[in-house]
C-alpha cells in the first residue's frame, strides 16, 4: 500500500470515529432530553401548587421531588442498554452527589428562607447541567445558564409573582430545553 492509500485510510477512520462520537452525543441528548422534560413538568406543577397553596410549600416540594426522582430512575432504567451502561461515567454520579450534599449543608446553614432555598437548589441543579455540558455538549451549558438567569431574575424582580414566573421560567425552560436537547442534530 502506498502513502496516499495509508493517508486516505487514516482520514476515513478518523471521520468514522468522529461520526461515532457525534452519534453517541446525539443519542445521549435524545435519551436525557425526556428526563429534562419530565423535570420541567415536575417543577411547573410544584411552583404552581406553591403559588396557590403557599402554606404547604414544603410538602408540595417533597412530594414533587419524590415523584421526579422516581420517574428519573424509571426513565433511566427503561432506556438503559449494554452500550449506554458501559459509557456511564461514575465521576458524574459522584459530582451530582457532591452537589446534593453541598446543597443540603447550605440549606441547613441558610435556614428556613423558602424562596432563597428554592433558588439555591435551582441554581445548584443548573450548575450541575452547566458542568455536565463540559462532557456532554454545549446545549447542557446553555440550558443551565438560561434557566439559572431566569430564576435569579424571578427571585430578585418579581416578588409576589415569583412562583408563577418560576413555573414558566424554570419549569417551562426545562420543558422547552429538554425538547431542544432531544431534537439536537
Amino acid at each position: 500500500m502506498d502513502i496516499m492509500d495509508q493517508q486516505l485510510a487514516q482520514a476515513m477512520l478518523a471521520e468514522v470515529e468522529q461520526t461515532q462520537q457525534r452519534s453517541g452525543r446525539f443519542l445521549g441528548y435524545w435519551r436525557q432530553g425526556r428526563i429534562i422534560q419530565m423535570w420541567g413538568l415536575v417543577w411547573m406543577a410544584a411552583h404552581l401548587a406553591t403559588f396557590f397553596l403557599p402554606a404547604r410549600s414544603g410538602s408540595i416540594w417533597l412530594v414533587c421531588d419524590a415523584v421526579g426522582f422516581a420517574a428519573t430512575i424509571w426513565l433511566r432504567l427503561r432506556s438503559r442498554d449494554a452500550a449506554s451502561s458501559k459509557h456511564t461515567d461514575r465521576r458524574l454520579l459522584c459530582a451530582a452527589l457532591i452537589l446534593l450534599l453541598f446543597g443540603m449543608l447550605a440549606s441547613l446553614l441558610i435556614g428556613p428562607h423558602g424562596r432563597a432555598i428554592e433558588v439555591l437548589w435551582t441554581c445548584m441543579a443548573m450548575t450541575g447541567y452547566m458542568l455536565y455540558g463540559l462532557w456532554a455538549g454545549l446545549r447542557w451549558t446553555v440550558l443551565g445558564a438560561a434557566v439559572m438567569a431566569a430564576s435569579l431574575a424571578a427571585y430578585f424582580c418579581l416578588g409576589p409573582w415569583y412562583d408563577l414566573a418560576m413555573a414558566a421560567a424554570a419549569g417551562g425552560g426545562l420543558l422547552l430545553g429538554g425538547t431542544w436537547i432531544r431534537n439536537a442534530r
